[in-house]
């Protein structure tokens, strides 16, 4: 069937609705990516997690049979993506880790493994940012990297509307050069 699909695997306690994950998606749907949410289960740790968000990434892509995949995964998603099989994908996929769970030594081993074109994002106020983590992934995938100034780790400025709205403008700035690009 071919096409652009995009697999938005959430936060624990963050909704694909909500502007860190929507701001990403919408650039991929502008440039034409259908899209697809995973569903966590009741219980989001460990082994079911991962069993879970790999039966329905597999199941999504042996529906649309797409030729890209995009994953735009929050928090709790980027430890999912970070331990999923990539056996069931197309061999062209890029991930776009919002927030991601790097303190974890296995999430960011996992990301440099995919060798996956990324996109980086993190609020420079969220506890689980660390930068120098944050630099050893981006350095080895040579990925693109956008880090928020006072943003929390739902890339918020808490207290601070503008600076919230600025950030997001800026995180879709990098989203749309990331989906964009080849």
């Amino acid at each position: 069937m071919g096409g652009h699909l995009a697999i938005v695997l959430p936060g624990r306690a963050y909704p694909a609705s909500g502007p860190a994950l929507l701001v990403p998606l919408r650039a991929l749907q502008q440039v034409g990516a259908d899209s697809f949410t995973v569903r966590y289960p009741a219980d989001e740790g460990g082994e079911e997690l991962e069993g879970a968000v790999a039966r329905q990434v597999s199941a999504a892509v042996d529906e649309a049979q797409p030729d890209r995949v995009t994953f735009v995964a929050k928090s709790l998603g980027t430890v999912a993506l970070a331990g999923l099989d990539a056996s069931v994908l197309p061999s062209r996929v890029d991930a776009v880790w919002v927030t991601p769970i790097f303190r974890l030594e296995r999430v960011r081993k996992g990301a440099v493994a995919t060798g996956w074109r990324s996109l980086l994002v993190a609020g420079s106020a969220d506890s689980e940012h660390l930068p120098d983590h944050h630099e050893a992934v981006r350095s080895a995938l040579d990925a693109a990297s956008v880090v928020l100034p006072g943003a929390d780790h739902g890339l918020e400025v808490p207290g601070d509307l503008l600076a919230t709205i600025e950030g997001w403008r800026r995180l879709g700035d990098a989203a749309l050069t990331f989906a964009s690009g080849e």
